[in-house]
Order: C-alpha cells, then structure tokens, then sequence
C-alpha cells in the first residue's frame, strides 16, 4: 500500500492505529467486524404497514403507507483486486389513500447492489458501492426513471472487535445529491452488538443462539421517485426518521423470521415542482423473513 494512499485512507477513515494485527478470514488482512462478520441474510422478504395519518396543510387529507419488498443475492466473485457482490431487490410503497394531494398509487425502487471492496494488509479497506435502478411510479416507463446512487468509503479495522467505516454517498440527479455515510460496529462482549453511526443505529442483543433483539433508528432523506409524464410536478421525495425496536428468531437452522415496530417522526413529502407537505407522525410495524448461510 503506498504512501499516499495511506495518508488518503487515514484522513476518510477517522481510528485510531494503536492496536496490533489480528488475523481475519479473508488471508492477511486483520479481522473485519463490518467486513467479515455476517449480519443479513443472503435473501428476504419482508411487508410493513405505517397508520393513517394527516398531512398538516390545511387543505389535505390522511392516508397511511403499506410497504412490500424483497432482495437477494445473485452473484460473489472474489479476484486478488477486491470482492465483488451482487444483490438484486425492490421497496415498493403503496399510499393508502391520496391524501388529497394526488399523490401515486404506489413508488418503487428496484435495482442491483452492487458492492465492491478493496482490502489490504494493515486492517484498511475501500468500498465503491453503486445501486443503479428504476426509482419512479411505474407509469410511462423510460430512460428518465433510471438513476445510478452511489457510495465511496473508506473501511479500518481498529481492533478484532471494533471497525470503523467513513464515507460519503451521492444521488446523481436527485434533489439532494451527498448524504454522509458513518458506522462504528463494536462488539461488545459475547451478547450485544453496537452499530453507531448515521443514517442509522442499532444495539442488537443474542441472549441465545436463535434469539436477537434490536433498537435503533433510521434516517431516510433521499429517496426520490420520478413520476408519470402527465405529473408537472415531476418527481416525489418522502423523507422521515424511524425509532424501532424489533425481535429476530431463526427456525432450521438457516431461516430467519423478523419483526420490528416503531414510531416514524419527521415525516414530509417534497414534489420537485410542487408543494411540500410536513405530515404528522405516524406507527409502523414490518414483519420479515430471510434464508442465513
């Protein structure tokens, strides 16, 4: 690893250098908890379904969200250069009820997630990852649904039990286009696990082997959706902020079963050429289920 990329990946990568190597599994290179340690599963499905509630305007209505999505693993190659995988998945919310905004039947995001990761001997790593899709109504399909959000982190291993990931994440073409990218995974002890950082957090706590139980939050600023020609306004983006707690059990083995609960706060709906409305907080619950290595 040369000089200046040493200086490069130490000003992205704020941790520390103190500790000495422990060996992972991925040949030389230390351990990696954001790395190496396996926290999703290979596939999964999942529904949700946030109340109704009302937009703050005056002159609008309620209407509450149901969520459906999947996603799955389609392809790893691993090269001398870095590990490349590629993952294939959609979100898709229903708006129950147009609020008395025109609002769509539904906005989808279906695309590939494609990671690309470097790694080197002292514990550093890059990652590029890229989630080119189709964000938009699904009406009057075209080239202009198509957008190419992308990812550029740096990735320290500071100890066997504590890494640090850095970044930054651009949105080609939306309304906002950077968006910090912050995660501090500690292991703390044999039962819990912290992941600090931004858009989201989470403490995760296995008192057994087919048990976990999470609380966390997640922030959600940048997903657009481009929608129908005949739409003035162009494009929709809903942004909100979730505090959850969920449970996990795996059945078999090797299926995971989900299911999280919370309270959405911070919720609006910004049009590219139109009106933005705050909308009033709202509850949610999702239930999933997965398939584990």
């Amino acid at each position: 690893m040369t000089h200046t990329m040493r200086t490069l990946l130490a000003a992205v990568v704020l941790a520390g250098m103190v500790s000495g190597p422990v060996r992972g599994q991925y040949g030389l290179a230390p351990y990696c908890q954001i790395l190496d340690r396996i926290e999703d599963p290979i596939w999964e499905v999942y529904f949700g379904y946030m109340t109704n509630e009302d937009a703050k305007e005056p002159d609008a209505g309620h209407f509450g969200l149901t969520e459906i999505g999947a996603r799955a693993g389609l392809y790893y190659y691993r090269t001398a250069g870095g590990d490349l995988d590629i993952q294939a998945g959609f979100d898709t919310m229903y708006f129950t009820g147009g609020g008395g905004i025109g609002l769509p039947t539904q906005v989808t995001a279906a695309r590939l997630d494609l990671d690309y990761i470097m790694r080197f001997d002292d514990g550093y790593a890059l990652r590029l990852k890229m989630e080119p899709g189709l964000y938009s109504d699904l009406r009057d399909l075209g080239w202009r649904d198509m957008y190419v959000p992308f990812a550029l982190s740096g990735i320290h291993a500071v100890r066997s039990d504590v890494s640090l990931e850095t970044g930054v994440a651009f949105f080609p073409g939306f309304d906002r286009l950077v968006d910090p990218r912050i995660l501090l995974r500690w292991e703390l002890g044999d039962f819990f696990l912290l992941d600090a950082g931004y858009p989201g957090s989470r403490l995760v706590y296995r008192p057994a082997l087919h048990w976990g139980f999470t609380a966390g939050f997640d922030v959600q600023q940048h997903m657009q959706y481009r929608l129908k020609r005949s739409d003035d306004r162009r494009s929709l983006r809903y942004e909100e902020v979730r505090f959850h707690l969920g449970v996990e059990r795996i059945f078999a083995e090797n299926l995971l079963w989900r299911f999280e609960a919370g309270h959405a706060v911070n919720r609006s709906l910004n049009f590219e050429r139109g009106e933005d409305y705050k909308l009033n907080d709202a509850y949610y619950f999702r239930i999933g289920v997965g398939g584990l290595l």
